[in-house]
């Protein structure tokens, strides 16, 4: 890596404060964490380049505004700050209030940032102000400027500025962050969905240096993982918060800073609250011994995210209800797991996990009268299996690019031989380097069996004494990372899985287990 001695100049009260410091030009928490070159995102803006002449977008600045700052309401501290991830994807920098521009013409890196011009008190209360050479080199950028030059520095290029147009298939939402600086009205801006979809393009294919960062945070997470569900067995560790707080405190020790998402570690019924631990239902509740636990967390590096889901028993021990559920939710991982290859479309996978739970739950008796294509045309699971199999994953935990561009979920309603009524976040071809989530589970919710119990030609195919006994379980989810490969998948999660593994580990036993991989070929 590039190391070069660089001096900036802080100026406090009139007096120049002179500063020697090494500046490597890549990410690192230190010692056992992974280095991330930032020439890494200099790949990227070549890589958007291509995609948009590919395109055929010949000409034209990228222009993208960085995240910012915001108060706590009308107080002086603010929300724990993120990197806008289009912005994360092409610079890598973790200031805020940052613009950041990319010429698409060229063949050279004609790439720009532009930073705040901060006042001299900066110093005093936030550190040394870095000059623009730091950012140039650390960076790997070729031009820096300030913001307040911007409209001056962009207006002498002559080039039409291309902002992303188009929506978010999870949020619904468009770009948060457009350009707000002085003299944008006299500049050409164009609004434009093919930079929208040429970014969420590059970012469904990882690059190696991606896939890197995806294996150490689902290592980070995996850790943290099996020590938070031994740590769940203490009689003094039986408050869903502690789970939260330990896998936090894990992965920060391991140089993940923050989570990904929200933490979710319910137990026993609140199993079923699929997005459970947000602030009106929060992880608070006590466990007891025999409860099931669910623990969906995934730690972040980088801005990257993993999203790992764990479910094991509090006392050591899976009840024989839990191990019917359990054993259920994990054949279906496995037969989707063994069928990724490249090509394979995700519907398939989902139609595919369904009917294996289905299989499954025929053998137990808790589904009757009926066969795996019946149960499917009533679509019986989306009762115990409300949702899609898994979603995209890397800066975002629900990351982009899950349909082609100019598709949406209109499509799953014309998904052959059975409609999707899930809320599939993915349903496109596996393409080689996508990382994604593969979460089937299964879930007694009380207001969607109440919606059974209403619902006669599904009703007819449930034994409600079966259903009776197995309700206490609460749910299954079991949520593996993978990166699909040449001919099949690798999973970069290592968590024990299987009911003995999961007895053993959390009764002290050592954990090594191989990382699985699949091939297709």
């Amino acid at each position: 890596l590039k190391l070069q001695f660089l001096y900036f100049i802080g100026v406090l009260k009139g007096t120049k404060l002179k500063m020697a410091r090494r500046v490597a030009s890549y990410f690192s928490r230190g010692e056992g964490t992974l280095k991330i070159p930032f020439s890494m995102h200099k790949d990227h803006r070549g890589r958007l380049c291509e995609e948009l002449r590919r395109n055929g977008v010949e000409h034209g600045m990228v222009l993208l505004r960085g995240g910012g700052e915001l108060s706590v309401y009308d107080t002086d501290t603010n929300w724990d700050f993120k990197q806008e991830s289009n912005f994360q994807w092409l610079f890598g920098a973790k200031e805020p209030e940052l613009y950041g521009g990319v010429g698409v013409g060229g063949t050279e890196d004609d790439s720009y940032l532009f930073i705040p011009r901060h006042p001299d008190l900066y110093a005093q209360w936030l550190g040394p102000i870095k000059p623009t050479i730091w950012f140039a080199e650390t960076y790997e950028v070729a031009h820096v400027h300030y913001v307040d030059e911007m409209g001056a520095v962009l207006a002498k290029l002559k080039s039409p500025l291309l902002i992303p147009k188009g929506t978010n298939h999870d949020s619904g939402l468009p770009p948060a962050l457009k350009p707000d600086f002085d003299g944008v009205d006299a500049l050409h801006v164009v609004e434009s969905e093919h930079l929208y979809h040429a970014l969420a393009e590059c970012r469904v294919v990882k690059d190696d240096m991606e896939v890197q960062i995806m294996q150490f945070t689902n290592d980070v997470s995996s850790e943290a993982h099996i020590i938070t569900m031994r740590e769940a067995q203490r009689s003094d560790r039986r408050r869903e918060y502690h789970s939260e707080a330990e896998f936090k405190y894990q992965s920060f020790l391991r140089g993940c800073s923050r989570v990904g998402y929200s933490c979710i570690c319910p137990g026993a019924e609140r199993n079923s609250t699929l997005h459970y631990g947000h602030s009106g239902e929060p992880n608070e509740h006590e466990v007891k011994d025999g409860d099931l636990k669910l623990h969906d967390m995934g730690a972040e590096y980088h801005c990257y995210t993993a999203d790992v889901t764990c479910s094991f028993p509090v006392g050591g021990k899976f009840s024989e209800e839990q191990k019917v559920v359990y054993n259920a939710v994990w054949e279906a991982v496995l037969a989707v797991e063994r069928a990724i290859k490249p090509g394979v479309n995700n519907t398939e996978l989902h139609i595919l996990a369904q009917k294996t739970i289905i299989k499954e739950m025929l053998a137990d008796g808790l589904f009757q009268n009926g066969t795996v294509e019946e149960m499917m045309e009533a679509n019986l699971l989306s009762i115990f299996m409300p949702t899609g199999l898994g979603h995209q994953l890397g800066l975002d935990v629900h990351d982009v690019g899950g349909y082609l561009p100019g598709e949406g979920k209109h499509i799953l309603k014309d998904v052959k031989p059975y409609p999707i009524t899930q809320n599939l976040r993915f349903a496109r071809p596996c393409v080689e380097n996508m990382v994604f989530t593969v979460e089937p589970g299964f879930y007694f919710n009380s207001w969607l069996l109440e919606k059974l119990q209403n619902t006669p030609e599904m009703l007819k195919y449930v034994n409600k004494a079966r259903l009776e006994q197995l309700v206490p379980v609460g749910g299954v989810r079991i949520e593996d990372n993978i990166v699909v490969t040449p001919t099949g998948c690798k999973v970069l999660n290592n968590v024990p899985r299987t009911v003995q593994d999961i007895e053993r580990v959390i009764d002290g036993g050592e954990w090594k287990a191989e990382q699985r991989v699949y091939s297709n070929a």
